[in-house]
């Protein structure tokens, strides 16, 4: 079980499926888009439910003319706090 927040473009839409860590996975998704305003944003708990890890896929402009690498190290920047308490993720970025 697993819950997903999906944004396409301004403004937010908010997409919300089975909510068993709904609180957790908003706050990671806002951190995102108030750092990012990514025209796609998706973040989904892929642990079964207990937060110890993410599928995370943003989509920015704040990318453009950025390696991978560099991207992702502005995510993980961005996230250390939380990524500090997780096992895993699985992160995806893409410049628009």
């Amino acid at each position: 079980m697993w819950q997903r927040l999906q944004i396409h473009s301004k403004p937010f839409v908010r997409r919300l499926l089975t909510p068993p860590t709904e609180a957790y996975e908003r706050k990671i998704f806002d951190i995102l888009a108030s750092k990012f305003s990514p025209k796609k944003l998706d973040v989904k708990d892929v642990s079964g439910g207990c937060g110890s890890m993410f599928a995370i896929s943003v989509e920015s402009e704040a990318f453009k003319g950025l390696p991978m690498v560099k991207q992702h190290r502005l995510v993980n920047d961005a996230l250390k706090e939380e990524i500090a308490k997780w096992h895993g993720l699985q992160l995806k970025t893409k410049a628009v």
